[in-house]
């Protein structure tokens, strides 16, 4: 068995060695961009995140593990009708992604964005300030990232509510869970609202212009999953308006941000550049699940994160 491994910020050797000590004897290398395809040839297995045209030619390939949480890249007709494993790397960063959709929340919450620029300029000068004590976080999407936010938010003394189209148990963070079809009461009662769930077809515009229009005028929107999920030229048109008190976007439809977007000087938006997922922890953390799942493949178990191909992420009764 041959694994390749690519990943843009670089595998160490020490990282290198702990998959070679999982992989009982099979072959693993480390593939930069121009030797990702002749290494790929004979694979069976890639490990890391690439545009999926690279597996074209691969034709012994069977398994992929994505470093990556989001599918919305890769999973072409080409790819999915192959009938290859999949599975990604949702959870793995869940720690950091909430992070910095907390840190996003604050920042709009209490005017930080506003108070840099006054910095900037030796302006001294208060701006609006908004409680997260007592408030109301809903969540769109309760998985790794939307639970350790609901923790967060549960330490703030907020109501945590939350819509998911799979998750059925309440975790005790958790005020109140919905279907999906309860979207619309949870932006008319939330202070925050935190996008959290797969990009998929069915998850794009899910906040639309209607959407947005239910949302209260001082709540806050935070989005940490894909840009598609929120149209854009609404979010822009509610936050000029004053119809929303800010908005956080780690991710945006396209990427990088065009230095033309109107994106950049919408007022009250945060952005950053989809580095929630970031961390000193992040190679270790992604290579020792890839290595517990080296075990479980070449032991004939059932994977961690394997994925419903036609949804586009890992369903729970697909893990168990």
């Amino acid at each position: 068995m041959k694994i390749v491994m690519h990943d843009q910020f670089g595998i160490s050797d020490e990282l290198l060695s702990l998959v070679r000590a999982a992989a009982l004897g099979a072959k693993a290398v480390v593939a930069d961009t121009d030797q990702l395809a002749a290494e790929l040839s004979d694979a069976d297995v890639f490990y890391g995140y690439h545009s999926p045209e690279v597996f074209a030619g691969a034709p012994k390939l069977k398994w992929i593990q994505s470093s990556a949480a989001g599918l919305d890249k890769i999973l072409v007709p080409e790819l999915v009708n192959r009938g290859l494993v999949i599975t990604n790397a949702s959870g793995i960063h869940a720690s950091a992604v909430a992070e910095c959709a907390w840190a996003l929340t604050l920042t709009i919450g209490r005017c930080l964005h506003t108070f840099e620029r006054q910095q900037r300029d030796h302006v001294w000068k208060w701006g609006p300030l908004y409680d997260m004590f007592d408030g109301t976080a809903g969540i769109i999407g309760l998985g790794g990232i939307g639970r350790q936010y609901a923790r967060v938010a549960r330490a703030f003394d907020m109501r945590v509510i939350a819509v998911d189209p799979h998750v059925r148990e309440k975790p005790d963070t958790v005020a109140e869970l919905w279907p999906m079809d309860r979207l619309s009461d949870l932006l008319r009662q939330s202070d925050v609202v935190l996008v959290s769930c797969p990009y998929t077809p069915e998850t794009r515009y899910l906040i639309n212009r209607d959407g947005l229009a239910l949302m209260k005028p001082t709540a806050i929107i935070v989005n940490i999953a894909r840009g598609g999920i929120i149209d854009e030229a609404a979010l822009i048109d509610a936050l000029k308006a004053g119809k929303l008190a800010g908005a956080g976007l780690d991710v945006t439809e396209t990427e990088p941000l065009p230095a033309d977007s109107p994106l950049w000087d919408t007022p009250n938006l945060v952005i950053s550049p989809h580095c929630g997922g970031i961390s000193s922890h992040r190679m270790r953390k992604l290579i020792e699940f890839f290595c517990e799942n080296l075990r479980r493949y070449q032991a004939g178990q059932p994977l961690l994160n394997l994925v419903d191909q036609r949804k586009g992420y890992p369903v729970p009764a697909s893990n168990s």
